[in-house]
Order: C-alpha cells, then structure tokens, then sequence
C-alpha cells in the first residue's frame, strides 16, 4: 500500500517524462492482449499478479517480450513513429498534457490513437534506506524493485528497458510490476493503446440504453466514465491518471494489504485494529496503536494480526464531534513497515419505515454535503494541497459526507486523508454508472479484481462511510420501462454486497443510487436522486409535497460565479462581448446529454419566478388582490420580453440570487427535525470548466452564492427561519455538536415604512445535540400576519432578522458569526423583488485597507469590507476581485443593518475561523 511506504524512497519522476502520439500499433503491438484473458499468454508466477495486471519478468526467458533487446531502443522507435511529441506528468493524462500545450482540443482524439509516455529513472547505488541491508537471494549488484501504478486507462502496457514487464486492460485497477535491477539509468515507458486494438464482444445486447453514455460498447471497459459523458471541462480519460511509485522492495519481507479497525457492539467494549499482512520468511511483528501494542512470531505466510485497544477517542464527523486519528505502526525485525493514521468509529444504517439513516458511534447524524467533482477534470487532479483546500472548503460549508459518484474514478489517497483528516464521511460508489453491467464470468472476475484492490484500500480509512454499487445503474432501467424483479444483474446483486462484506464489514452496503423505493425512483422511500426543486423545474414547495426521504443526489443548478472570475476567463462579467464569447459560455454550461436545455436554464427559471410575482404570485388565504399589487416587470405581461429588458448584469446577477435562495429554501427545510428527510447531497463540490456550473464552488475553488447559502442552512450550529404558511414563520436553531450550547435570541422586526417594529428577546439553552423552535409571532405577543400569508389589507411589515450570540461561557464555538443570524424579508409574492435586488446591487460599501484587485490577488493579508444598508436589500453581493473571497455573501440585510466581512486570497481560504472543531491530526 503507497501509504504504508511513504518513508521509502520513491525513484519515479513526476515530470520528467515525454509523452508520444503514435497510429494504432505501430510499435511493439504482438496484438495478445484481449479483454476476456485480461492478460498477456505468458503466465508468470502467482507471487507476480496484481489486481488484473499481469507482472512479467525483467529478464524474459525469451526475446519476446523485448523490443529491439537493446536498452534504450524502445524510445527511439517511439519517437521516430510520433505525431505529436509533448512534455508531460506522471500522473497524468494525455488530456491535461494537450491542454498543457495549448493545442486544440478538436485534434485530440483520444481512442484514434496509441500514447506513449517514457521517462529515464535513475536508480543510485546507494538506495538510501537507512532499513535496507544486501539481500542474499539478489544478484550481485542487483536491487528489487516495485513498480506501482493505480490506474492506467484503459488497454495498457508497461516496458522497463525495452521488455514488457506489465499488461492490462483495466483503466480502473493497479498495474504492479516486480522488478530487478542494477544502479544507473534505465527507461520506463508506459503505452495506452487504441481501444479498436482490443474490441470487445457486440453481442448480448444491452438491455437498456444509458442516457449518459451513448456507446454501449463502454460497459464491457473498465474504464473511468468521465470525459466519455459529454459534460464540459472533460476529456476522455488516457494515461496512467493515478498515483505512481517506483520503490526498493525492503528487506523485511512483510508487506501490509489491508487495514481496518472495529468497534466492539457493547458499550464501553474494546476496539480491534485488524492488520492483515504477508511475509516472505518467518519474522518477529510488533504492532503499536492508541497506547497499545502486540508483538507476535509469525512463520511464513498470510497472516492477520488484531491489536485490542481501551477506550481510545473515536472519530466522528466534524459537524457532530472531533475526527480524532491515531497513529498506527507496524515493525517486522525492528524495521518499519507500516505507519499510518486510523480512526475508532462505528457505521449504521437504519432503513425502517423506509427511511435511510446513518448512525455514527450510535448518534443519528443528518447528511448533508455534496458529489464530489475532480479538482481538475482532465487529469482527475492530483494536487494534494488543492484535494486539502477543496475537502475543507465543503467543510466550512457544514458539510459532513462527500459522495464520490461512478461516473468518476477512485479517487487519490489524499482524498481520503483530507476527509478523514477533516471529518468528512465519504459515500462511495463503486465505478459502474447507467449501462448495463454484463453477466459475463470475465467481465466480473474483471471487477472482482478491482474490488479486491480498492475495497480494502478504502475500508482502512475511518472516513468511507458507505459503499454503493454504481450510479443509476438502477434507475435505468426503470426509466426504459423495464421490471427490475425480470432483470438479474449479478455484480450489484450478488459480486459488490458479498466482497463489501468480506473486505470491508464495517462499511455500510447499499445496493445503488437511487434504491429502496418501488420503483427506485421514488423520492419518498429509500434513497433518491431528487431534483424536483432544480432541473425539474418544480416551485419550491416540492421539498414538502414529495417527502424526500435522502436524497443522494439533489438541487443541480447551473450557477454564474463572481462576475470578477467571468471576466478572468471570458473577458468582460457578463460573457457577452461578442457571439464567439457568448457561445463559449453557454457550451460551457452545465448540461444533461441530449437535453435542449442546460442547467443555467433552470437558473433562469427559477430568477424569473422570483422576480416576476405574477408568474407565481401568492394572494393570500381568500385569493384577494392587495390594494398594492406587486409591480410587474412590463405592462404587456410578456414575461419573456421583460427578462430581456433587463441588462445582463442584472440578469446574471438574479440568477445567483434566485438559485441561492432556492437552495438555502431547500436545504433548511430538509434539515428541521420533522421533515421525515435524513439526508441531501447537492450535485455537485466543484466546477469543471470556467462557466455556470453546478457546483458550490467554481472550477478555480472559490465559493459561489450556493456555497454561502449551504453554509448558512448547514452550519453545525446554526439558525434558520422556515416560512410554515398560515401556521407562520418558526426560528430553527440546530446545533450537532456534543457540548452545550447557551446565548441570547433577539427577534427584531421593521415596519414597510423602514421603521423599528416589535422586538423580542429570550434565553437559549441546548445541552447537547439538538433542536429548539419557536413560533415568531408568539415571541412577539400575538398574531402580525408578518409575511402576508393571510392577505388581510395591505402589507404591513418589511423584514425579520434572528440573530443567536452565544455567552462567553458557551463551550459551542459557532462557525462565524454570520451562520448565527437568519434575515428574510417579508411579503413573499407580494414584494417587489426586483426592486430589492437592485437596492442590494446599489448598496453602499466601504472597503478598509485595500488590497490590489488588479490581476489575481496573491497577499496573504485579509481586508475588510464594511456593508451599510438604507432600506431592506436583497442578496448583497461583495465580489472583492479575482482570487479574493468574503466570509459571508449574497446575504439579505434588514433596513440600517451593518455588516463587516473579512476577505482572503483564495489560496488561504477557507480560514480556521470557519471551524468550531479541532481536525483529526490538529
């Protein structure tokens, strides 16, 4: 495992390396490659095989497996057959190499092609590990080595100096070649061939065509989805897209291939860390953990090693307690072998009255979070600062699970140490999405394999909450009309759930997403995707009328950023400067393939009926018409000329505004404690191109006003204020976290004249998790009809503002101030909506000690924006400049309210004040 071997020398550059475009087999194809075999015909010994790799030897018996025989060969060859010669990263991608130099992404053409990647690897004759004495069993001179990769897609081959030592054609699992070699230079090349080299079976036909990805064909390929999908921002994934090593095999001779701990079912009961291990030769084996240790004589073998620990602190989801990690140390013969962090937790999944909730360490958690989206899209992004940023950026926005979807890949271990670092849970997918997985032996002991490698990989981190058997692989056929009960499909029915249980017990096993319901599909029982608030297009009371009951997937709104980044990378805030601009951001729209419409366009809906009353205006109980109806946007009542009327600013602008609300509606609603909703999962973290993505932050990692909104609906304490009709508004105060809560509650009202109304103020007191809810009206002394519900006359009251201070004495430490204050401003269909924009596009600002907004910030100190309100004001937007980020956005402000934000550089947000909670490894 790469994490149990970081204090071991790794000899494989990241950057050195050339990568060639080569036709179809025009260098050293033998064409023995195929996808039911897996594997190469030579079979070499069992103690060589890796996942579905085939190891052959360094020194072939025979010169078939060498090109040319002579070192050095293999490159020249290469590079005589090439098109295109590019510098290029291991990892990576020849996608995010032909976007590195610049070249047009219409000549790419992925699958027309063979690609090369070769680099020289110099091995010294020192291998500098201070562990490492001359094994006898080595020839003189001579060193074993293990060459690692976890994922090359998709039909490859790996040659060290000119001999093939590897072959696959799985673009989801390790490559592993065990090598033998002398200090000095040698060449590594690694291929991705032309899948038309190795065709796959046309026959059984699938049952169902998937709407995601049009060629069938791909569901016989192991192969990451992304990029095959055409979704903006993405390319079909090539290359060896995982993580790499090229290290000397330690003498000790025990390798560790699985990890996990274990929680005792009995209150007060021990913990177990399980260590599952192989050694070459008998050895002494000490494992240390939590102030425990075992020393065990082990022949040998395969062995599992269990180490009990008292009492030691659990980990939990960071909305809900403190992540707390342990170090865990294995040593064989006083060498170290493995050093790691673990987490003590435990994961339930309660499913009566067809519900789905998850229990952690026995406390009912309420999921909220997102599907995770590569931080770059092309390489699937490596960058563990940048994986660490955007883990804790969902963090700070109350965030406590992140979804890796199988339309995607398995993700870099720097994911998994950022979520358990953090206390993010982590809902896994296994890589299967919308077509048909085959019945075919082959193809499952295919998967089989690939399982076998990642299901102990992720159960070894206290973070992988659950695991699922694909993405919609469900629901499609359920939408093609086809009876699930008539339709075997043995890799979610029987292969995932039973090699969940056996490699990965502690992790809970859902069959997909969506699932549980009659059919799947239905948001009220089981697991949902839902987006009727969203690309569906429905009012925003759906959240009540459907009863969602988790919502796996959930919201997907195409959502403008700032418009300083708009200009960053299309040149002007409003993309508009000429067609050609204009058609670059609307192909950069978040979109469903096939569909007519993007997801901007559901942004634009839902603007449009905020801010245009009468396409769904509220009229009260009676139906009466105000005295002061609200003001239309044109006297023709042509709504679509009316949003063309208006400039593209402000359009743009009450898109973000619209779709915020949308989802701060949503979100607060699904979470008070009688909604019957036990978790939702928002598509998606992150964008994948500059543009009106659906993600919570753009494709550069800064926040977008449905961020803000997240964090203001989901913050660990939090309060909320819900609009229950005729029955009134409630204040919502949450709070996750096991300490106590006490503060203030003030209640301030305004009149529609901008005067002062009736105010309240009381004690609050939670002395652990939980929820409080209060009647508005009744801390105010009695019936005020505040948002018009009711329709009596004419409006009366402007807004409503809750704020929450907690004492001094409070052991609850709030995210930041602003998550403790709730404002709405009242009337609902009967305010001029537009009008309130725009009072909080003209608000006044003052900004205190400036930074240069220029170009892309780079000063590490923070500014302060102070925001000053005359009169009730709608979705205030900062927007600092390029690369700079407030603390709080597109909030509301009551009349004379006053607001002061910090702003940062993006690359030093988010900032500790967001959390209340130490991290895992603090």
């Amino acid at each position: 495992m790469l994490t149990g071997t970081d204090h071991i020398r790794d000899h494989l550059p990241r950057d050195a390396w050339y990568l060639y475009r080569t036709a179809p087999g025009a260098v050293s194809w033998r064409g023995d490659l195929n996808w039911d075999t897996r594997s190469a015909p030579a079979q070499p010994p069992a103690s060589q095989v890796r996942g579905d790799s085939v190891a052959l030897s360094a020194a072939p018996e025979s010169d078939d497996d060498a090109v040319e025989g002579e070192h050095g060969r293999l490159a020249d060859r290469v590079a005589a057959a090439a098109d295109h010669v590019l510098a290029a990263t291991v990892p990576g991608t020849a996608a995010g190499a032909w976007r590195d130099a610049e070249l047009p992404s219409a000549t790419f053409q992925a699958d027309a092609h063979d690609w090369w990647w070769t680099t020289t690897v110099n091995l010294p004759q020192d291998p500098q590990d201070p562990q490492d004495s001359q094994d006898p069993q080595e020839s003189p001179g001579q060193r074993a080595y293990r060459l690692e990769l976890r994922g090359v897609a998709t039909v490859s081959e790996v040659f060290w100096d000119g001999r093939r030592v590897a072959a696959s054609v799985s673009g989801l699992d390790d490559i592993v070649a065990d090598l033998t070699a002398r200090p000095g230079e040698h060449e590594l090349a690694i291929v991705c061939r032309a899948l038309e080299l190795v065709p796959v079976p046309r026959k059984p036909r699938p049952r169902w065509r998937s709407t995601l990805v049009s060629d069938s064909s791909l569901r016989w390929r192991r192969t990451p989805l992304i990029g095959r999908i055409p979704w903006a921002g993405t390319a079909v994934v090539v290359g060896p897209w995982g993580e790499s090593s090229l290290r000397a095999v330690p003498h000790h001779g025990v390798s560790v291939t699985a990890v996990r701990t274990e929680l005792s079912e009995t209150d007060g009961g021990p913990a177990t860390v399980h260590v599952d291990l192989t050694a070459d030769r008998a050895t002494t084996l000490t494992v240390r953990c939590a102030g425990a240790e075992h020393t065990a004589t082990l022949a040998a073998g395969q062995h599992r090693v269990a180490l009990e620990v008292r009492g030691p602190a659990l980990w939990w989801p960071a909305t809900h307690g403190t992540p707390t990690l342990h170090d865990l140390e294995v040593q064989a013969g006083g060498q170290l072998v493995e050093r790691r962090r673990v987490g003590f937790r435990q994961i339930r999944a309660r499913t009566d009255h067809g519900g789905f909730t998850l229990e952690v360490n026995g406390t009912r958690v309420f999921v909220r979070g997102a599907v995770w989206t590569p931080v770059d899209a092309l390489t699937l992004g490596d960058d563990p600062a940048e994986i660490d940023r955007t883990v804790r950026a969902m963090r700070a926005a109350g965030a406590n699970l992140l979804r890796i979807s199988g339309t995607h890949a398995w993700e870099a271990e720097a994911f998994y140490r950022a979520c358990d670092r953090h206390g993010l849970l982590v809902w896994h997918d296994a890589m299967l999405a919308t077509l048909d997985p085959p019945s075919d032996p082959s193809w499952l002991a295919l998967v089989e394999d690939e399982l076998r490698t990642w299901l102990p990989r992720l159960g070894a981190h206290p973070c992988v909450a659950v695991f699922s058997g694909g993405n919609e692989v469900l629901q499609q056929p359920v939408l093609w009309g086809r009876d699930l009960s008539q339709l075997p499909i043995p890799v979610i029915d029987d292969l995932i759930p039973r090699l969940t249980a056996e490699l990965a017990p502690q992790v809970v096993h859902v069959s997909s997403t969506p699932c549980g319901g009659e059919p799947p599909i239905r948001p009220d029982h089981g697991i949902s995707h839902w987006f009727g608030v969203g690309a569906y297009r429905r009012p925003l009371s759906d959240v009540r009328t459907c009863g969602v009951r988790f919502a796996a997937e959930a919201l997907a709104f195409g959502v403008p950023p700032a418009p300083s980044e708009i200009t960053r990378f299309f040149g002007t805030g409003t993309a508009d400067s000429d067609d050609s601009v204009a058609a670059d951001w609307r192909s950069a729209a978040a979109r469903d393939p096939g569909a007519a419409w993007d997801f901007e366009d559901t942004s634009v809906h839902y603007a449009r009926r905020w801010i245009e009353p009468g396409m769904e205006a509220d009229t009260g109980a009676a139906g009466a018409e105000s005295s002061t109806p609200p003001v239309r946007l044109s006297d023709t009542g042509n709504s679509d000329g009316a949003w063309s009327a208006l400039s593209r600013d402000t359009q743009l602008h009450a898109e973000r505004a619209a779709v915020a609300q949308a989802v701060e509606h949503t979100l607060t609603d699904l979470r008070r404690g009688d909604s019957g909703c036990d978790g939702v999962i928002v598509l998606a973290s992150r964008d994948l191109t500059p543009g009106a993505g659906w993600g919570l932050l753009d494709s550069t990692g800064r926040p977008k006003a449905t961020w803000y909104a997240m964090r203001r609906a989901c913050a660990e304490t939090a309060v909320t204020l819900i609009d229950d009709g005729l029955s009134g508004l409630h204040v919502h105060v949450h709070h996750d976290q096991p300490v106590v809560l006490t503060g203030r509650l003030y209640v301030r009202t305004w009149t529609v004249h901008q005067n002062p109304g009736p105010q309240a103020e009381l004690s609050v007191e939670l002395t652990g998790p939980g929820e409080l809810v209060y009647p508005v009206e009744k801390l105010l002394g009695g019936f005020l009809d505040l948002d018009h519900a009711w329709g009596f006359g004419d409006r009366q009251w402007e807004a409503l503002e809750v704020e929450l201070v907690p004492d001094d004495s409070s052991k609850a430490q709030p995210q930041v101030v602003e998550s403790l204050r709730a404002v709405r401003l009242l009337g609902g269909g009967h305010r001029h909506a537009l009008a309130d924009l725009r009072e909080g596009q003209g608000l006044e600002r003052r900004t205190v000690d400036a930074a240069n907004t220029d170009g892309v910030h780079d000063s590490i100190g923070p500014t302060t924006v102070e925001l000053t309100a005359g009169r009730a004001a709608a979705a205030v937007a900062v927007d600092p400049g390029p690369g700079l980020v407030p603390d709080d956005d597109f909030m509301d402000m009551p009349p004379g309210g006053r607001r002061i934000l910090t702003v940062r550089p993006v690359q030093h947000w988010p900032a500790s004040a967001y959390f209340s909670r130490r991290d895992g490894n603090d």
